[in-house]
């Protein structure tokens, strides 16, 4: 048993989470304990000295704080849940049902809610007043920010400032706030100088999948939060959905929830072969069988159907093409506050030339998560192809210094090389077109884009080396494609582009 259901509420005992109607709803720990309490010996009365012993676990309390949590209680879970038996305790009352199997999912396996992050309140050793506005500000701002993505569940930060200083281990954090994931940090000031620590932490294991420090002078406080926010929430958002495909990948198929097949889907896509690309696909299909107005899962997979028509993979570009606009289009439809659906539809609109529509749809998509890297990358790159350099620039570089470690960095590479290649610097295009190769030296585009590069910087050996490993990569790649994965606003960096190309004997 996972989970078992009342009404429109759903208890997690694992994962210390009640839903309702889907959604986390937010009680305290002791309430948490409370309810466990009951649900589990809801065969019997549970005696009043016993609940005090189990849920304040040896802490001597009066009897009226149970009072108090049970009334809470009930306000959430409904009156009738919870009975009083007078003289002796309470007993569970409302009748509980496992969930039903997901629809079409051939394994019975029930779905289970998103992970949780929970933003502790950030630290403040020096004890200075001024920083600990800055620490709480901080965590308050990361909390906001994260909370915007479409793929986590934020605790709420009242539940997070009741373990403000908390001795408690990560594991014992997370178990009582009902988290997966913890961000905490600390704020300490050195001269005129600021050093601020941040760490995301997995709760099963209190693992350490990030640990970052920044030192930034302490002049101006409000811009210097404004930075930090963006760089940790850019930062631990692709960190998290990296960590999370990976735990996907490592269980059976049989065992796979909704949230696992969108896991093990992007981490597939990120392989980025032709076979990878085609599991991704699979995985996606029976994450929409399940749920097929996954908002997420429609969009995932309208992004796997764009990168099939750029490869060259397609055997109706123009129908794949189109199915991935449709897919991107309703996911927009069903939730028009996503910004990874609106992030998408701009991917898939970029591949019909529609550069202007692609634009607006990576602008909104930034209006509706401001700390979104991809979108922000994938603008720069969009504005570059339109011959809007200088704000390309400005777009890319963001992106890269907000979330290093995302994967798409190889990508904004590239799109600072046609920045550069539009611009006529070829130089300059053939250097960040290197870094993009090597970033990502599987994605045959980067090779693609130095070799052209190459040869307008009169740098034939170099080019002829780039083409033939961008050919080996990807054989067959032709005209046709390479206009859908590069569509420039002006013909003439376009036709130089091509050419250059094939005066080095590219035959596509």
């Amino acid at each position: 048993m996972t989970s078992l259901k009342f009404g429109r509420l759903e208890w997690f005992p694992a994962q210390r989470r009640l839903l309702v109607d889907g959604d986390p709803t937010e009680i305290g720990a002791r309430a948490f304990d409370l309810l466990s309490t009951l649900i589990e010996h809801r065969d019997r009365v549970v005696g009043k000295d016993e609940l005090l012993r189990r849920v304040w676990q040896g802490v001597i309390v009066e009897e009226n704080n149970l009072t108090v949590q049970v009334a809470a209680l009930r306000k959430v879970v409904g009156a009738g849940a919870i009975a009083t038996v007078p003289g002796r305790g309470y007993r569970w009352a409302a009748p509980l049902s496992e969930p039903e199997a997901e629809a079409a999912g051939p394994s019975g396996a029930t779905p289970g809610p998103r992970p949780t992050i929970s933003v502790l309140p950030f630290a403040n050793p020096g004890g200075d007043p001024q920083e600990e506005y800055l620490a709480d500000g901080l965590a308050e701002d990361i909390a906001a920010g994260l909370a915007r993505s479409p793929w986590l569940f934020v605790i709420a930060q009242d539940s997070a400032r009741t373990f403000r200083d908390s001795a408690l281990p990560p594991t014992e954090l997370c178990r009582r706030l009902g988290a997966h994931y913890l961000v905490r940090g600390s704020v300490r000031r050195a001269g005129g100088r600021l050093r601020v620590s941040a760490e995301l932490l997995h709760g099963q294991n209190a693992e350490v999948l990030l640990a970052e420090r920044y030192d930034r002078p302490a002049d101006d406080l409000f811009a210097l939060q404004d930075e930090l926010t963006e760089r940790i929430v850019a930062t631990v958002v692709p960190l998290f959905l990296k960590h999370e495909g990976t735990k996907a990948t490592a269980r059976g198929t049989r065992e796979l929830r909704h949230w696992e097949l969108l896991m093990r889907a992007r981490w597939h896509y990120w392989r980025s072969s032709r076979s990878h690309l085609a599991e991704a696909r699979r995985l996606l299909a029976e994450a929409l069988a399940r749920r097929p107005e996954d908002v997420a899962a429609l969009s995932m997979l309208a992004f796997c159907l764009a990168t099939e028509v750029w490869s060259g993979w397609s055997a109706d570009a123009k129908a794949t093409a189109i199915e991935a606009q449709r897919l991107a289009q309703r996911a927009v439809a069903l939730d028009d506050r996503d910004p990874f659906a609106h992030f998408t539809l701009g991917v898939a609109l970029a591949g019909f030339g529609l550069l202007d529509r692609a634009i607006a749809e990576q602008r909104l998509a930034l209006e509706l998560y401001p700390h979104f890297a991809a979108a922000a990358g994938e603008l720069g790159r969009l504005l570059a192809f339109a011959g809007e350099t200088a704000e390309a620039r400005l777009w890319t570089r963001r992106a890269m210094a907000a979330s290093p470690t995302e994967p798409r960095v190889s990508l904004w590479l590239f799109g600072l090389a046609i920045a550069d290649f539009v611009d006529g610097d070829f130089t300059a295009a053939a250097r960040h077109a290197a870094q993009a190769v090597a970033h990502r030296p599987d994605w045959f585009f980067n090779h693609y884009l130095l070799a052209a590069s190459h040869a307008c910087a009169a740098e034939p050996e170099a080019a002829r080396a780039a083409l033939a490993e961008g050919e080996h990569l990807l054989p067959g790649y032709n005209v046709t494609a390479m206009r859908v994965g590069h569509p420039f606003r002006h013909d003439a960096p376009r036709e130089r582009y091509i050419q250059a190309l094939k005066d080095l004997g590219w035959k596509g």
